[in-house]
């Protein structure tokens, strides 16, 4: 039986670091693709998928924090996920495995870490003695960046 709190998480990593998804927002994880690049996309959009009839902006977390981007590899995989109507893919440098989260493993973001820039990070998670930076799908961009991106997606459906 679930308890009350505890959430299921997709753990991952960019470079060095883990960090991690609720797994109520992802959809599926990809391992085969192609991105298709967008000319004049809005900021850290690396391109689009087309997932099995779907067309899908991929998001660049390594640009969005500032990372330098990689050559992709075979371990470079896709978390596609959903928030609110727009659904995003999120290329990730490879996916480590799906972890229960108790609630003694999640901490608040520390006061002197939050702000704009840092409205992105859901809470500091404690995962096998790791930290991993849960990351909040809802605010990894601005109100304006999502609209941006449902503009994108109306207008390459046509």
């Amino acid at each position: 039986m679930k308890k009350m709190s505890e959430e299921k998480h997709v753990v991952f990593r960019l470079g060095k670091e883990s960090y991690s998804m609720d797994i109520e927002y992802v959809k599926a994880i990809e391992q085969q693709y192609m991105i298709i690049p967008l000319p004049e996309a809005p900021e850290h959009i690396k391109g689009m998928i087309n997932l099995r009839g779907e067309i899908i902006p991929v998001y660049s977390l390594r640009s969005r924090f500032q990372m330098e981007e990689m050559e992709r590899s075979a371990e470079n995989q896709l978390l596609i996920a959903k928030a609110g109507v727009v659904q995003l893919a999120f290329e990730v440098d490879a996916v480590v495995g799906i972890e229960t989260i108790e609630p003694q493993q999640k901490k608040e973001v520390p006061v002197v870490v939050r702000g704009e820039a840092t409205s992105y990070i859901g809470g500091i998670l404690n995962v096998r003695d790791q930290m991993v930076i849960e990351i909040s799908i809802t605010n990894i961009m601005s109100e304006s960046e999502w609209e941006d991106i449902e503009q994108l997606m109306k207008e390459n459906m046509e």
